[in-house]
């Protein structure tokens, strides 16, 4: 059974007296441990599928099952016990955080929130986190706009896997990382899903990194799926317009992201 199941997803906009189709009958499933990469244009629905996978906002039609369960027909304290499961990591942690917040209390939040630790075992815990995402233990007591960016995106997975989740939403999250943390923000992912099996739904413009991370790939067009199947044989032979468009228009793929797979 897959872990997330999206079906005939359809969310309308209204734009200027129009309704607008920001996502219409878009259909995919996520298997444990697996990493499945939404691509397309600006516009052509990819953040919206992501606010709708975690009920930021919700569709206008279709079905979304995670872990067997109706996810849409959850509410209350089962839709709390189920979101501790499904998590994020948006592409700005710094709009994400208070950025004046210590790294300590962002972390301390799931922790608390989620009653995965009582206020005595919090710190052993958060000291866990920080490890486990290659961080010193004393950054506990920095405040979230004294670090750097790559260390704050290392915070905001820490974050996210507090709660243990199975499924990881990752939003453009290494788009505003220079060349050489985002190789390392990569592995830190990678690493993450090979001990934990932990699926990543991984929404991007970079083919690149794409081809690096995911093992399928959906591209999107205008709030469709344009085409859809293994990563690496999408993005070296696309089929459909768009994707001959992106692959065109993207820069040289990179041979070491290529390899950190």
């Amino acid at each position: 059974m897959s872990l997330l199941a999206v079906s005939n997803l359809t969310r309308r906009y209204n734009r200027g007296g129009e309704t607008v189709a920001a996502v219409h009958d878009v259909s995919f499933a996520i298997d444990p441990g697996e990493t499945l990469a939404l691509a397309g244009p600006s516009g052509s629905g990819k953040s919206t599928i992501a606010r709708l996978v975690l009920r930021l906002i919700e569709p206008d039609a279709g079905r979304i099952e995670f872990e067997g369960n109706d996810f849409l027909a959850l509410a209350g304290s089962a839709l709390r016990a189920h979101r501790a499961r499904l998590q994020m990591v948006f592409q700005d942690p710094l709009a994400a955080f208070n950025p004046r917040a210590t790294v300590a209390r962002v972390l301390d939040d799931p922790l608390r929130i989620h009653g995965i630790a009582s206020r005595t075992e919090r710190p052993h815990r958060i000291a866990e986190l920080l490890e486990r995402v290659g961080l010193p233990v004393d950054l506990a007591s920095r405040a979230i706009h004294e670090i750097s960016g790559g260390q704050r995106q290392r915070i905001a997975i820490a974050r996210a896997i507090a709660t243990k989740p199975s499924l990881i939403v990752l939003d453009e999250a290494v788009s505003a990382l220079d060349v050489s943390v985002r190789g390392q923000i990569l592995e830190l992912l990678l690493d993450l899903q090979r001990k934990q099996r932990i699926a990543y739904l991984f929404i991007s413009h970079d083919l690149g990194v794409i081809r690096a991370v995911a093992h399928r790939i959906v591209l999107l067009d205008a709030g469709r799926i344009a085409e859809s199947g293994n990563a690496r044989a999408v993005i070296d032979s696309p089929q459909s317009a768009i994707g001959k468009a992106l692959v065109a228009a993207a820069p040289r793929l990179d041979r070491t992201m290529q390899d950190a797979s």
